[in-house]
Order: C-alpha cells, then structure tokens, then sequence
C-alpha cells in the first residue's frame, strides 16, 4: 500500500537481453529472473521495498536522464551488466553517471565514488592509507611494460584493464613463453587504456575468494567463490562455485578494515572524503601472510541478498533512513 512516506525508487540494471549471459548457472540452476530486467538477487530487494509501500521501477542505464526527477525520489544503480561489452558502452556509462549526478537526484552509490572504483587503480589508493592489496603494478596508458621481466620475477602474472568488469579482459600468463607472446597485444592495450599487471597468487585455486557484502559500511553476510578445476576465475557464470558461509576471522577482519578505509582512500585520489557507501562488496583472497584485498565494488556487484535471510530487510530498511535532503 502506497503512503505518504513511499518513495519513488529507480533501480538501474541493464537490458533483459543481457541476463542470459549470467542466469541460470551451474552453481545455481534455478537462479532465473522473474520480472526482467531486474537480476533474481535485485528482486529480493524490489519486493521487500513494495511491500514496504515504496514504488520501485526499472531504469535501463542510458535512458535520457532529463525526465527521471519528474519520476523518482531516489536512485540506486545495481545491475549495468553490459556496461563493458565495448569501449563504446563503458564510455557511454562514464557519461551516463555523469549526466545522473547532474539531475540533483538522490544517486546511491554517489556517482564520484563510483566513478573511483570504476578504474581499478583505486587499489593503490587503499594502499597508500594502509590496506593490504594483492600486489598491483599501474601500467598508465601510453606507457610501456616488459612482461617477461615480470613473469621470471613472479613465475607467473595475471592482466587485466584498469576499467573492467566481470573477468572482462583479464589474461593469465603462467610462464616467460606466454608472456612474450602476449607482450605485443599487452603494448596494444597500454595504448587503449591503463592496465593492471599483477603476480599470480596460487591461493585463488586452493583457497578461491570471499566476496563480504557492506551496509552503509556495516557487515551483513559473506560468500565463498571457487574456481572450476583448473581454472582461475571464480566467477559462477564462468564454471565457478559459490557457498554461503561465514569468513575466516583473518578475511572478515580485512573486509572491516577495507570498508571504513573507504573515505580516507577516496580522498587519496586528490579530492574530499566521501561518505560511506550505501553498499559495497569487498573481495578477499586468504593467503598465508593473511588477507589481501582483490577488489572493492560499489557500482554493480551483486549482492546476493539470498545468502542470508533478513539482508534485503535491513538493506531497504538503511534505505530508508538515509534523509532525502541531506545527501
């Protein structure tokens, strides 16, 4: 039932097109979306805000951002799944946050702080206040790197673009072989954009990584991802299992110290602290010197809302209490 204090909620995802590509999967075969374009873990969280009295609609990221004031209170960006399908689309998302900051919108996650963690440099930013990483060498467009060099120092290297998504472009180079063979098409990448070059932890395999969901900065429920046999990526679209289970105190105490060093690293970039993040997943390798951040996602991550009975709730609920006028 609608009431005087709903609120008019867009929640940004991607076109329907685009969930064939992550539903259903191995790991979950009943997981399928049931009011496309909405995921089936953004669902969860759509029907716990109608059932609180909110009106809660689809925004397909790229729609003209002129007319969403006349439409909604607040926005939330979730699922822009397709946002790095091409050059043209990431720079078209870039854009599109923009122009959504520019409407005077209630924006969650605050678009700057989504436009940082867009650009996976921002690992040296928590870096630089204290927070393990796992090892990240920053190649800047234009610049050149030796890839073979790097390999014999570390056995083996994984790549990946500084602005990516999903696994998207990441290239694991196990021996000096490789990567010489890979060094031209790694030259050619520099030239396109930023890239991250890092040692392989062998860890990934044995131990895979814990994805710890935040909100508003606070734990709410972890998820352990595996790769397939052999393999290296955890991803359940790409052969990878997933549990529901809660971390290893050494995982949990890295995500809580990543998390509030969120605004501090923020403003390493140069600019102002920020405040908390309505949501954030931080991802976790467990390795014998302890945790070590892989990623902080606060743009799409899903947050599988299905790990635990009650997060949705208390996510709509943190929703709710943050004031329309003060942000």
């Amino acid at each position: 039932m609608i009431t005087p204090s709903s609120q008019r909620i867009g929640i940004v995802t991607c076109g329907a097109e685009k969930l064939a590509d992550y539903f259903p999967t191995a790991a979950e075969p009943e997981s399928v979306p049931t009011e496309p374009p909405f995921t089936p873990d953004d669902q969860l969280l759509v029907d716990e805000l109608r059932r609180r009295g909110h009106q809660v609609s689809a925004i397909v990221w790229g729609m003209e951002t002129s007319r969403l004031p006349d439409r909604f209170d607040r926005i939330i960006v979730r699922s822009a799944w397709d946002y790095m399908d091409s050059d043209e689309q990431r720079q078209g998302f870039l854009h599109w946050l923009e122009k959504l900051a520019a409407t005077g919108l209630v924006v969650e996650n605050d678009p700057k702080v989504m436009l940082w963690l867009m650009d996976k440099g921002y690992l040296l930013d928590f870096a630089a206040v204290g927070v393990p990483i796992v090892p990240t060498q920053l190649v800047p467009v234009g610049e050149s790197f030796d890839l073979e060099t790097f390999v014999q120092q570390h056995t083996a290297a994984v790549i990946k673009p500084a602005v990516s998504a999903a696994g998207a472009g990441l290239e694991f180079l196990p021996d000096r072989q490789t990567a010489r063979a890979f060094q031209q098409e790694f030259t050619d990448r520099c030239r396109r954009g930023a890239q991250l070059v890092q040692p392989f932890l062998p860890e990934i395999q044995t131990n895979g990584e814990w994805s710890l969901v935040y909100f508003g900065g606070e734990f709410s429920h972890g998820v352990h991802k595996l790769p397939a046999s052999g393999q290296i990526m955890v991803h359940a679209e790409r052969g990878g299992s997933l549990r529901f289970a809660e971390p290893p105190s050494v995982v949990r105490q890295l995500g809580d110290r990543a998390a509030a060093a969120v605004p501090c690293a923020f403003a390493n970039r140069g600019g102002s602290s920020c405040q908390m993040p309505l949501y954030l997943r931080i991802d976790v390798i467990e390795t014998g010197t302890g945790g070590l951040l892989s990623e902080c996602e606060g743009v799409e991550p899903e947050l599988f809302f299905r790990a635990r009975s009650g997060s949705a709730a208390r996510f709509a609920k943190l929703i709710e209490s943050v004031d329309l006028t003060m942000r």
